[in-house]
């Protein structure tokens, strides 16, 4: 189970602490909301006649392309989906295209690794390199797909590949809404804006698919970026006036399992890759308007407690009765200088 899983599960212990410990959500979407206002619609993906897009598959598509221009063309997920590809779902698909797939991923690797670079890759590359290059993102995202099920699911495009499958097969039978969609989404990133700006990090600022110390505990949890101190959760939504509790308590779930405070995080941010828009906190506004009783340090532990089942970690020191609850901060944190000041 990863963490959005756990985080479906009212019961799992991240769901109880975080519900119990930031209950404000509701003031950090109004906040988002109403600087959400300040973008334009979201880009939307011109599917072809017949074709419903795969939302999903859609968003780790721009992930990847999004990773390939920090420098890091592949990752964990993605390598162990090769391996986990011989897990298949009741005899689907059969051993022999099994096979066929695994080969192909490793080539995919080797062809990948062209990309990985200290100083990253442009956000949009000539138009050939850049078809090939969005097509490959999308066979990875078919092997992370594989990796986050722990095998085959039905319906994996991969799975409906003939025998004796290439890469080049896999790879331009890729539809090309889907190369369409995230070329207009990187040429988006590609606009003076928050990955403009990123890109040119030094190596060392630049973190992707970073996990935590306390991933194991909630499914293997990998998030998406740390940049320069920011946590970034890239979304490809075509509706995000409807950004959920969920995406809120995902940014805080990563926040938390970071016990050691390893990557140092001093910012939370959603990315919005249809519309170009990064909306960010600092962790003191973002835990404030979460309504946090305690410290970031203190929340860490008290997590680490409570998932661990109290062998790790130290709880939450018993409430103090003539302590009110915190306010959220009134001071919207868009007024406050940051790295991505460009985007007002």
């Amino acid at each position: 189970m990863s963490l959005t899983s756990h985080l479906t599960d009212p019961r799992s212990p991240i769901s109880r602490f975080l519900a119990e410990q930031l209950p404000g959500t509701k003031a950090v979407l109004t906040d988002y909301r109403e600087r959400l206002a300040r973008f334009p619609a979201p880009l939307l993906p011109r599917a072809e006649a017949g074709l419903k897009p795969e939302y999903r598959m859609l968003g780790h598509t721009i992930d990847h392309r999004l990773r390939i221009s920090l420098g890091a063309p592949t990752g964990a997920p993605i390598k162990e989906g090769i391996v986990r590809a011989v897990l298949d779902d009741d005899g689907w698909p059969s051993r022999d295209v099994i096979r066929a797939v695994q080969q192909a991923g490793d080539t995919m690797l080797e062809e990948l690794a062209r990309f990985e670079s200290d100083t990253g890759q442009p956000l949009c590359l000539a138009p050939a390199e850049e078809d090939r290059l969005i097509r490959l993102c999308h066979v990875a995202s078919s092997f992370e797909a594989i990796f986050r099920h722990c095998g085959w699911m039905r319906g994996n495009t991969l799975g409906l590949c003939a025998p004796g499958s290439t890469l080049d097969d896999l790879v331009e039978a890729v539809a090309d809404y889907v190369v369409d969609d995230i070329r207009q989404q990187m040429q988006l990133a590609a606009q003076p804006g928050p990955f403009d700006t990123l890109r040119l990090l030094d190596a060392s600022a630049r973190i992707c698919g970073p996990v935590f110390d306390g991933s194991l505990q909630v499914g293997g949890a990998d998030a998406d970026f740390i940049l320069d101190g920011t946590l970034i959760d890239c979304k490809a939504t075509i509706r995000p006036e409807r950004m959920s509790r969920s995406e809120i308590y995902q940014l805080a779930g990563y926040l938390l399992l970071d016990y050691s405070n390893t990557h140092s995080i001093s910012t939370v941010a959603l990315y919005l890759s249809r519309q170009g828009a990064l909306i960010d906190w600092s962790v003191e506004d973002f835990l404030g308007l979460l309504g946090a009783r305690h410290d970031l340090a203190t929340l860490r532990e008290a997590c680490c407690h409570a998932l661990t089942g109290g062998q790790h970690g130290t709880p939450l020191p018993p409430p103090d009765p003539a302590r009110p609850l915190p306010r959220p901060r009134a001071a919207s944190p868009a007024l406050q200088p940051s790295l991505f000041d460009q985007l007002d």
